[in-house]
């Protein structure tokens, strides 16, 4: 029976209903770029197009090309992306106070380029910047240390060292991190410029190199003081694998010595930065102060969640104002440290440099 009314039924399936459509004269859209693909993987790794992104940074470069991603990272981020420089003031104040608070226990022409340390403090996270990759991958465990993920046992001297410590316990460096390294080092590779500066007083060029020098380790002695940079928690409690959840937090408390209220010179009262009579341990000991504030610095989670942050509760001002000073201090130490080190340090044998402002070559405009 069933057979016999589609029989029936089906010449009618052909029939065509006439519509009215609307005219238009435009012509179709032609485009040679890609469409924007945003990802996110199961485990909840966020990619553009076919690379993987944090999605702090995601939210920054989708915003150029396409409104919806933007959204649609935000919503997975849990938060409002942030201004663009967030970082940047907070690191350059840092870089600037630290040369002030220091100032009669370091060089005049140092003292005169405070300005100039505070804007090279920026760059070290000016080369994480997704669209040089090598570069960025780098750079990026330069900048923390999950301690949580450390392998048994003590933290090597050296860089190369730590990275056969890794690679011992099949451990990776951007898994871990290596910022410990990157203050140590930096320290020592001012003091070596501070040492040709005592040697060639008169070279310019070895005094704007000292500015450099003392900008990126002002960054990274500043990072050391976030408790969110030395902890596997560095934005979010880590889920059971290991992994960040990535929920925005990070980013609102590197804001904070920018954005909540404290009387900054009075936070810095009492200071007399001393160099450090062992810098590996000087080093290790702020870490493991930062570390030690990991939970304080969460219970201000509450507060800084939602669209409308509360920069200026009395907690987060607190908080700020104290890590305010601990970075300056830090920073301002060492920079102090590299300075009276810089005493004992030669020069390499063979390295000659200009004794003062070196002529124009032939040629030169």
């Amino acid at each position: 029976v069933l057979l016999i009314i589609f029989m029936v039924a089906a010449p009618l399936l052909t029939v065509g209903v006439p519509i009215d459509l609307p005219e238009t004269r435009a012509k179709a859209l032609q485009s040679d770029k890609d469409p924007l693909t945003v990802t996110v993987a199961v485990d909840g790794k966020v990619y553009l197009q076919d690379q993987e992104i944090p999605i702090e940074e995601g939210t920054q470069l989708a915003a150029g090309a396409a409104r919806g991603a933007i959204v649609v990272l935000a919503l997975l981020a849990g938060y409002a992306p942030p201004a663009s420089a967030w970082l940047s003031e907070g690191h350059r104040r840092v870089g600037v106070a630290a040369v002030e608070m220091a100032a009669d226990s370091l060089p005049p022409f140092f003292v005169a380029g405070a300005a100039t340390v505070g804007h090279v403090a920026v760059d070290p996270d000016i080369w994480k910047n997704v669209e040089t990759p090598e570069l960025r991958f780098g750079e990026e465990p330069n900048h923390y240390l999950d301690a949580e993920a450390l392998p048994p046992g003590e933290l090597p001297r050296t860089r190369m060292e730590y990275l056969a410590f890794l690679a011992a316990s099949g451990r990776t460096l951007p898994e871990v991190g290596s910022l410990p390294y990157s203050v140590i080092e930096s320290t020592e590779r001012l003091a070596l410029c501070f040492a040709e500066h005592r040697k060639w007083p008169e070279n310019p060029h070895v005094g704007v190199k000292c500015l450099v020098y003392a900008g990126w380790l002002a960054q990274y002695a500043a990072d050391l003081a976030q408790p969110l940079h030395t902890t596997i928690h560095h934005d979010g409690w880590a889920l059971p694998n290991g992994s960040s959840p990535l929920v925005g937090f990070h980013k609102r408390v590197d804001a904070l010595i920018e954005r909540a209220p404290f009387d900054a010179d009075g936070a810095l009262e009492g200071l007399a930065p001393e160099p450090f009579a062992d810098l590996r341990a000087g080093v290790l000991d702020q870490l493991a102060s930062s570390r030690a504030l990991v939970d304080r610095t969460y219970r201000l989670e509450a507060l800084l969640s939602g669209p409308e942050p509360r920069w200026e509760d009395a907690e987060v001002a607190a908080w700020a104002c104290d890590r305010y000073r601990a970075s300056v201090g830090f920073v301002a130490r060492l920079l102090v440290t590299a300075w009276e080190s810089s005493k004992s340090l030669k020069v390499l044998p063979g390295v000659e440099r200009e004794t003062g402002a070196p002529e124009r070559a032939r040629g030169d405009r």
